[in-house]
């Protein structure tokens, strides 16, 4: 289901979603890996989330939200800045979340009883709108510390605001529209069957309905509201879609336009205007509409259309403003996919030198399109002048991680030896990032190296290397969570510096030596030598170009070796210099690499799948010898031995399970779950490649092996012997693994599983105990497209930090260690709430203010004048002023439409209350009122007047049958009961004396009469002085306009 999302104008995101849990269990292991050294979380997100549902913008903040359908909130702020929430326990339903955005913590859950249809936030205070689909609207307000929504006591129902029209079956509320210029004075409710009210805040009643016939001539079917917005500045004019593809727009009456003053209730039958866009000739449903106002004859409507194909008609932009032409100027946007959201925001540079606009369209496959604002109008103001302009082009936001997909990746966390820069270098690399939307839509696809100087891999903390799909190497400084490149490799051979255009599919990294192997489809592998560090600074390195040698500063040399087959595995042994090579097509290759030289080559037959996936060079005591050998994974689950020194095979058989699943990973390990490598140390630099160990032979040796449908951990004595020996075994019954690798724990090694359905688990060596299972929300492996590559490309580092990469859209990093911080300035780029751009504690007005001192005349006035120079200025202030709030939290405080009592009983204790409630009346408490009491629709001098006469007169029936003497018994006791109570409530004791309770009940009631007289008489003063300030105003404004038109003429 979709995901509906509203920002609130502070610190605070107000939510309303519906997604499934998710658990995370764990337990712990009595030896190796422990539960207490794992915390698996997501530590950062980059880029666009995918199954996006619906966007949201705060014009305040700069804050662009985008939800989705599985409960996930992105959040994008200024400077770049992302972050992404996400609940750990998830309520069932649909409800309302308050999150913390500051502290990016839930908050609070608002659950209300009935469904929640749509929310509407009114702009510069704490209050908000909800409409439910019974079509009754409560207030809710932010309250803070903690924050948490509380709901208010003023409601509109549905049997005041539609008042006595018939009621249709469909009367959920779809939008709620506060009134531009009048937001706390009116509000305009739409209901699904199209009926369109204008509600009087303070009066609490409808003053205006319009909406027509919603039945269709055609069929008799009625048609149903889908979307709607304003179409004017001071809130006269609404558009609204139907499902059957119509758009209309009705006329409202509006304070600021001068047709609105009317008290009386009146209605239209008849829209403004008809906008025929071709929608309803195709039957498809109005699904968003859009407007943006200019001030000029620029103002337009974008409207999106709602259907599962895409369509020339589904995107359309429409120039609309007062002097619209008889001719529609329209503008048909033409994409791939059909779009489910839309939202314009703005961006602008340092110092707010470059403002921009942007259109964004959010697809249904989850991709985000971006168009530049500027060039729609410029397109749509050619056009009316009859010329010939050209289309505007959309820009797909995608990751900057160059301009080719990503093909295979090394993460190497936690250099040790590295340069502590301070975090200012990181915010300034941050900084120069290129911005989710990027300021010029024009610019080339990919990052700009121009400014990046690359003096060696022992400054950088974290590096992330790619290949990619154009053949080119990329290494990216991943100490801050935004990667920024720091140096490409195009070179193909020593003469040879373009790009070969062929998918890379491994690589191997060596920061010792410093080597890099790389390794493509075609079955050619490079060894880049770099020479000695520091490099020269002042060189400097372009993705979009540059000299062709402008690495030759760096690289030392470039060899190439060539096998049959695509690359899927590699291996170095340091201790001989020896590259051992597997290609998909079963060859295994050893190279020495001074030649580089061929030494042998072994064809691993199969028939199932023959591809390498691992090499692995130790030593091993065979018959009471030691013996290098070359241990090999297959992709058929088949483990083998080679000698190392000729490449003979030591047994006749492989070592494989009854029932071959694809292999995904091999690993041999010694007795205490470590991985025989002479290049992963706990203390060392990460380097993910294993090579030749000594002592090897001392311990006692395992092979792990993991493939899509179980986990395996043999003796690797009898596996060399061809022996099958199984020491522990794990199936998977749920679903298939994906992905599987070795990390460091501070006490062991572990093993991570990932699933295709994003399942995580994290297990001990070499029992393959399960320690924790967790997920990743949001991420799903998608099978690769080709044989060799996939969309989904996951990596990880010795300590545990993975990197997952979805296609060119988002990037996943994870932690899986306890209280490891692997990003410098993660709190900076994670940073969405600017308090610098937070609106003032005077101008959010959460409650009333008491007023001690009356306003004098002579200011209210100025005021008044100060709004009619203002009003004489285009374009029109909003309305919502500080003191328009303060009216607000009185009225929304108090109850506007009190139960009636269903039955007698509950009448009986409504007058007891009263009874007991009304000395609390106190006429000296009236004069410390706020003074906007006076004036407010919930005080409404009619009302007031109203409630005084008919309490006065419930008093007066009380006396009168206090007053009587003859009765039945019962009557008596009940009397006799309340007398008790009034006497009990001032410090009588009780007394069967009916004559002196009589009496003291009596002289009781006449002193409240009294004080209802004073209040009687203050109401009357008080409509005189609405009255005389009222004709005072008008006075002042009339004078005013005379003046300006003298001025005119």
């Amino acid at each position: 289901m979709d995901v509906m999302v509203g920002v609130i104008l502070m610190k605070s995101l107000c939510v309303f979603l519906l997604y499934d849990g998710w658990t995370q269990p764990g337990g712990s292991s009595s030896d190796g890996l422990k539960a207490s050294d794992v915390d698996p979380r997501l530590v950062f997100h980059q880029g666009v989330p995918s199954g996006g549902a619906k966007l949201a913008y705060d014009t305040i903040q700069k804050i662009l939200a985008l939800s989705t359908r599985d409960g996930r909130i992105k959040l994008y702020g200024k400077d770049n800045a992302q972050a992404l929430l996400e609940s750990s326990d998830p309520l069932p339903g649909k409800f309302l979340q308050v999150w913390d955005i500051d502290k990016k913590l839930l908050s609070d859950v608002y659950v209300p009883k009935e469904e929640i249809t749509c929310l509407a936030v009114i702009q510069h205070s704490l209050y908000m709108y909800i409409g439910h689909s019974n079509g009754n609207i409560a207030v809710l307000k932010l309250d803070q510390e903690p924050w948490h929504m509380v709901q208010m006591k003023y409601t509109i129902p549905l049997s005041a605001s539609y008042g006595n029209s018939e009621v249709s079956d469909d009367t959920a509320v779809t939008h709620i529209l506060p009134q531009p210029a009048a937001e706390s004075k009116r509000v305009l409710i739409i209901f699904r069957n199209g009926q369109i009210i204008l509600w009087d805040i303070q009066e609490s009643r409808t003053v205006f309905r319009t909406g027509g016939n919603m039945l269709q001539p055609v069929h008799n079917e009625a048609k149903k509201v889908t979307s709607a917005c304003w179409a004017c500045p001071f809130g006269s004019k609404v558009v609204v879609g139907y499902n059957n593809g119509e758009l209309f727009i009705w006329s409202i009456p509006s304070l600021t336009m001068g047709n609105g003053s009317a008290s009386d209730y009146s209605s239209q039958n008849t829209p403004l205007l008809k906008l025929n866009l071709g929608y309803k000739s195709e039957n498809i449903s109005i699904g968003s509409t859009k407007w943006v106002y200019t001030g000029g004859k620029a103002s337009r409507l974008y409207v999106m259309g709602a259907s599962d194909y895409a369509s020339s008609n589904l995107l359309q932009v429409v120039l609309l403003n007062e002097h619209t032409e008889s001719r529609t100027i329209k503008l048909g946007l033409h994409l791939s996919e059909c779009c489910i959201d839309m939202e314009i925001i703005s961006t602008s540079t340092e110092l707010g030198k470059h403002k921009q606009d942007y259109f964004l369209l959010l697809g249904k496959s989850g991709h985000v399109y971006l168009y530049d604002d500027s060039l729609i109008e410029r397109y749509l103001l050619q056009c009316q002048s009859k010329s010939t302009p050209s289309l505007p082009k959309e820009v797909v936001v995608k990751l900057p991680l160059a301009d080719s997909s990503i093909t295979t990746a090394k993460f190497v966390s936690n250099n040790p030896n590295v340069f502590n820069s301070e975090d200012e270098y990181f915010r300034q690399l941050a900084k120069n990032y290129p911005l989710f939307v990027p300021v010029e839509t024009n610019q080339k696809d990919g990052v700009s190296l121009s400014s990046a100087k690359f003096t060696g891999f022992s400054k950088v903390q974290n590096l992330y290397i790619t290949g990619h799909s154009n053949g080119a190497i990329n290494f990216w400084d991943a100490s801050c969570p935004f990667f920024t490149p720091i140096l490409q490799l195009k070179q193909q051979s020593e003469n040879d510096f373009s790009l070969s255009g062929i998918p890379l599919t491994t690589l191997y990294f060596d920061s010792n030596s410093p080597l890099l192997v790389s390794g493509d489809q075609s079955g050619t592998v490079r060894i880049f030598r770099f020479k000695p560090e520091p490099y020269a600074t002042n060189s400097f390195m372009s993705f979009t170009g540059g000299t062709k040698k402008g690495t030759d500063h760096i690289i030392q040399s470039v060899k190439l070796v060539k096998i049959n087959g695509a690359i899927l595995s590699m291996n170095i042994d340091h201790s001989s210099m020896h590259l051992a090579v597997g290609s998909d097509q079963g060859h295994v290759s050893v190279f020495n690499m001074d030649g580089p030289t061929l030494l042998y080559q072994k064809h691993i037959a199969s028939e199932i799948s023959a591809g390498i996936i691992s090499l692995q060079f130790l030593t091993c005591s065979l018959h009471g010898f030691e013996k290098n050998i070359l241990a090999v994974g297959t992709k058929d689950s088949s483990v083998l031995a080679l000698d190392n020194e000729t490449g003979n095979t030591l047994t006749v058989g492989t070592v494989h399970p009854k029932k071959p699943s694809k292999a995904l990973f091999m690993q041999v390990l010694d007795g205490q779950g470590e991985p025989i490598t002479g290049s992963i140390t706990k203390n060392e630099l990460d380097l993910n490649e294993g090579n030749h160990i000594e002592d090897a032979t001392t311990k006692q040796l395992y092979i792990l092996l993991c493939s899509e449908k179980a986990l395996y951990v043999y003796s690797l004595m009898h596996a060399v012997q061809g022996v099958k020996k199984v020491l522990y075994k794990k199936k998977f019954h749920s679903s298939s693994c994906c992905w599987a690798s070795t990390f460091y724990s501070p006490s062991d090694i572990g093993l991570i599983l990932l699933f295709n359905s994003g399942k995580v688990e994290l297990r001990s060596l070499p029992e393959l105990s399960l320690v924790v299972e967790t997920s990743i929300r949001g991420f799903s492996y998608s099978p690769p497209k080709s044989k060799l590559s996939s969309d989904s490309l996951i990596c990880c580092s010795s300590r545990g930090d993975l990197v997952l990469v979805n296609g060119d859209r988002e990037i996943f990093i994870v932690s899986l260690l306890v209280q490891r911080n692997i990003f410098r300035i993660l709190d900076s780029v994670s940073c969405i709430y600017r308090k610098e751009m937070m609106l003032s504690q005077e101008e959010l007005v959460s409650g009333p203010v008491i007023h001690k001192e009356r306003k004098k005349v002579a200011t209210l006035l100025s005021k008044i004048l100060l709004a009619v120079k203002k009003k004489m200025r285009p374009p029109v202030e909003t309305e919502n002023s500080k003191e328009s709030i303060q009216e607000l939290s009185v009225i929304f405080a108090n109850e506007n439409f009190p139960c009636d009592a269903d039955n007698n009983d509950n009448q009986a204790v409504d007058e007891d209350e009263l009874e007991l409630n009304i000395d609390d009346i106190d006429i000296d408490d009236i004069e410390e009122k706020p003074k906007e009491q006076k004036i407010l629709g919930a005080l409404n001098k009619k009302k007031l007047a109203g409630k005084f006469q008919a309490l006065k007169g419930r008093l007066k029936e009380m006396k009168g049958n206090i007053q009587k003497t003859s009765g039945k018994e019962e009557q008596q006791d009940e009397q006799v009961g309340a007398v008790d109570q009034i006497k009990k409530k001032y410090g009588f004791s009780s007394s069967s004396n009916d004559t002196s309770t009589a009496k003291l009940a009596e002289s009781k009631l006449q002193e409240n009469l009294k004080k209802l007289q004073g209040i009687n008489l203050r109401t009357t003063e008080m409509q005189d002085t609405a009255k005389s300030f009222s004709s005072l105003a008008n006075q002042v404004l009339r004078t005013a306009e005379q003046q300006q038109d003298r001025r005119s003429s």
